[in-house]
């Protein structure tokens, strides 16, 4: 094994415990109720947002549909003065008709006008409600919030020096081995690199139970390190 894989095994060993570390904060019972919390106030946000935009497109409909609401009144009246101001009954009869359809036009408008009008109270109602829940998910985010700062601070020490080790020894480190170890940890493949299992060629196998293949072995006795091809770990000889 040469100096620059050793550095890479102690690498490994550090960037390990950093992970057990994060792990155990992940695994608190109050992190993930942070998590929960959080994500409740997204939601209620987004709903927020979401309800806003309706209310401000329902909005723009009410004063478009008055506007109409406007313009049909004032025919309806104008037609009312020739109505009025009709010398015979056959005249009246003539607006009769103009009348009807402006009636119905007018009352579909208020219809209209009254629907949007409930949602937008109905999107009222419901935006006091995201708003009283966004104040109580944020009182509970804030209390969780401390507990985990607590744990964070006992913690800090171990992190900083783990941190602090691992930026000293990655220059130390060959380039092209710690980008393929950052690479097979980003698959989820944790260790990385493990010592072979057994005394001889034979009895070669991963740390995953699986005895090696020909190949494998072949490559570990040429190059020193395999990939094994059950759990994809790099194995290599001590």
């Amino acid at each position: 094994m040469t100096e620059k894989f050793e550095k890479m095994i102690e690498y490994q060993a550090l960037d390990m415990e950093l992970r057990k570390i994060n792990r155990e904060y992940n695994k608190l019972p109050e992190k993930k109720k942070l998590d929960v919390a959080r994500n409740k106030f997204v939601e209620a946000t987004n709903k927020l947002d979401a309800n806003s935009a309706e209310a401000e497109t329902l909005g723009a409909e009410v004063e478009k549909i008055y506007a109409d609401y406007k313009n049909l009144m004032a025919s309806f009246n104008e037609i009312e003065k020739k109505y009025n101001s009709a010398e015979s009954d056959e005249e009246k009869a003539g607006y009769l008709s103009r009348f009807e359809s402006l009636r119905s036009k007018i009352e579909s408008c208020k219809g209209k006008i009254d629907d949007r009008i409930e949602r937008i109270k109905r999107l009222t109602h419901d935006c006091k409600q995201q708003l009283a829940l966004k104040k109580t998910v944020k009182e509970e985010y804030d209390k969780l919030k401390v507990k985990l700062e607590a744990f964070r601070e006992k913690t800090s020490p171990d992190r900083k020096r783990i941190e602090d080790k691992l930026k000293e020894l990655e220059p130390q480190i060959d380039g092209a081995i710690l980008t393929t170890y950052k690479r097979f940890k980003s698959d989820g493949i944790a260790p990385v690199f493990v010592p072979v299992v057994g005394d001889d060629e034979k009895s070669y196998s991963c740390i995953c139970g699986m005895q090696l293949s020909q190949t494998n072995k072949s490559e570990l006795k040429n190059r020193s390190v395999s990939q094994c091809e059950t759990c994809r770990r790099l194995v290599y000889l001590k």
